[in-house]
């Protein structure tokens, strides 16, 4: 395969690969919404390796986790590009503010049909919802801290988050959603493929 057919594949991926994401802060109880951002996000050149390994038959990477990307400083958005996959997790151990968890979804994924005229399930969107006191490095979770990234990945060993595989990849841009009192972080994030 020529180069030029690879690049017009991977610019396939993010142009008929769109995603979508709401993060957003609510209350469990009572199901008030406090805050919502939408925004797009970008698909991974580890992503492509997923939808790879799932294409032929080797559902050990079938995304099945969300990272939650938190600070207790100011927000800063990394610049990051499809490369920024498992590795920049990994080196926020070694930031003093950031972190980030990781979480299984809150339920299966949905699929369903952006055109009923067209597909039959072109369009899947998972669910997570913040939950534990600490991040994936030991950083504290609580009131006050503000969520402003995301990512969904496939955790191929459950018990290992070495072995995670990043798919996608959002960021909330200069804004950010605060964990307030009674309320917790949910995300719905939305792949859809034309």
């Amino acid at each position: 395969m020529n180069k030029s057919l690879l690049e017009e594949l991977n610019l396939d991926l993010n142009t008929r690969g769109k995603g979508q994401i709401k993060l957003f802060s609510f209350n469990p109880v009572t199901g008030v919404i406090h805050k919502m951002i939408e925004k797009e996000n970008l698909v991974l050149y580890s992503g492509a390796d997923i939808l790879a390994k799932l294409l032929s038959g080797d559902s050990r990477y079938a995304v099945n986790t969300m990272f939650m990307e938190f600070t207790s400083a100011a927000v800063t958005v990394p610049t990051f590009d499809r490369t920024g996959g498992i590795a920049y997790y990994a080196g926020l151990a070694a930031d003093p503010d950031i972190d980030y968890l990781r979480l299984p979804l809150t339920v299966n994924p949905q699929i369903d049909s952006s055109d009923d005229a067209l597909y039959v399930g072109n369009r899947v969107t998972f669910f997570g919802i913040s939950e534990g006191t600490a991040g994936r490095w030991g950083k504290t979770f609580t009131d006050g801290v503000k969520v402003y990234g995301a990512a969904l990945a496939a955790a191929v060993d459950v018990n290992d988050p070495t072995q995670d595989v990043v798919f996608s990849r959002a960021y909330a841009g200069i804004d950010s959603i605060t964990k307030a009192s009674g309320f917790e972080i949910g995300v719905s994030w939305t792949i859809q493929f034309s």
